[in-house]
């Protein structure tokens, strides 16, 4: 059965940082929903080591 949660773990996002709440809302995504979760953390984490990216990153956050 697939997991969020780990899928999310496993993808480096803090998830265990979260509030119950939030922990809720990410243990009812599905598993296309994850990847995209998980790509968009990707694409941040490479976003903020690539010079002048600062603020697209930031801007993608926001989202």
């Amino acid at each position: 059965m697939f997991d969020p949660l780990t899928s999310l773990r496993e993808a480096g996002l803090p998830v265990d940082q979260l509030s119950a709440a939030q922990r809720e809302v990410l243990a009812g995504l599905t598993e296309e929903e994850t990847a995209v979760v998980a790509s968009v953390q990707r694409r941040l984490a490479q976003a903020e080591a690539e010079p002048d990216a600062e603020v697209w990153a930031h801007d993608l956050k926001l989202l």
